[in-house]
């Protein structure tokens, strides 16, 4: 995804998740990861969902890249990465390995919570 994409795509999962009551959303890029919550203020449309914030997500999914930066994962292999990266999650999360400390919060707070619950689902489909 380039980043002249990234609107429309916020765009394009702030609905998803007003409409689908759903109340934590991730777009996740080989460059950034934003975290957004929907706080329920709007039954109507997608303005209470509000972004958490915006991180760096290759130090999240360092080991998954080539050791040389000119080759570069596919979409497909990029989004099996992201896949793995949120379903090892409760098993091998640590603050310890979080620099940041407000992206090592959400984390904690929010999704390490709802992937060992079992309330996760992928906007595409699993290839295996």
């Amino acid at each position: 995804m380039q980043a002249r994409e990234i609107p429309a795509a916020e765009r394009q999962l702030k609905e998803a998740m007003a409409r689908l009551s759903c109340p934590l959303g991730l777009l996740f890029t080989p460059e950034i990861l934003r975290i957004y919550s929907d706080r329920y203020t709007s039954y109507v449309s997608s303005e209470s969902v509000e972004l958490l914030g915006e991180f760096e997500s290759r130090s999240l999914l360092r080991f998954l890249y080539p050791p040389k930066p000119e080759s570069q994962l596919n979409e497909q292999q990029f989004q099996e990465a992201v896949q793995q990266w949120l379903e090892s999650l409760p098993e091998a999360y640590s603050s310890d390995a979080v620099s940041d400390t407000r992206l090592s919060g959400i984390l904690a707070a929010f999704i390490v919570p709802a992937v060992a619950s079992g309330h996760v689902s992928a906007a595409a489909p699993r290839y295996f």
